[in-house]
């Protein structure tokens, strides 16, 4: 018994490193997971439907000071690649849809891509992420993998150029 104890765990040994050397001992990238949330136009968005885009999705709240400072530049970053089939998807944590909104006017940005449908739904689509705080973005490539999951401020050119 102890023989094939020891016989089952080299093979799973094994097989560990046998996909450690034939993904390059890189992560494999996981299917995003699909979600419906409405926007703040009252446009319902669900992720798999924008499949052959890469989108990036960022958790974010006007609450969070972090999230504010990385803004312009997340914004910046996709709006570069816009006409390449890149789509930005905003999740709310605020409390109420008039709160994001307000800071989104005040500040000359869009309202359509912005997700709040309610708090509690929005927080379900942060636990499907795994998302534990916030700022967070990830960008699902245009297969539906996740490929990237950081902070917004760390994202690229660079970073999108490689799934465009």
């Amino acid at each position: 018994m102890r023989n094939i104890g020891l016989l089952v765990g080299i093979a799973v040994a094994g097989l560990l490193l046998a996909t450690l050397l034939f993904s390059g001992g890189e992560k494999v990238p996981e299917m995003a997971p699909d979600f419906s949330l409405e926007s703040l136009d009252g446009e319902t968005v669900t992720l798999s439907e924008l499949r052959g885009n890469v989108v990036v999705i960022d958790f974010w709240a006007t609450w969070c000071s972090p999230c504010l400072r990385s803004f312009p530049s997340l914004h910046a970053v996709v709006d570069r690649h816009q006409d390449r089939g890149v789509i930005l998807l905003l999740v709310s944590l605020d409390k109420t849809a008039k709160r994001a909104r307000d800071y989104l006017v005040e500040n000359g940005y869009p309202t359509e891509n912005v997700l709040w449908e309610s708090l509690d739904a929005a927080r379900d689509v942060k636990a499907l992420f795994g998302v534990v705080g916030i700022p967070r973005t990830f960008v699902i490539d245009r297969d539906g993998f996740i490929q990237h999951s950081g902070h917004p401020g760390r994202l690229s050119d660079a970073d999108l150029l490689e799934w465009l």
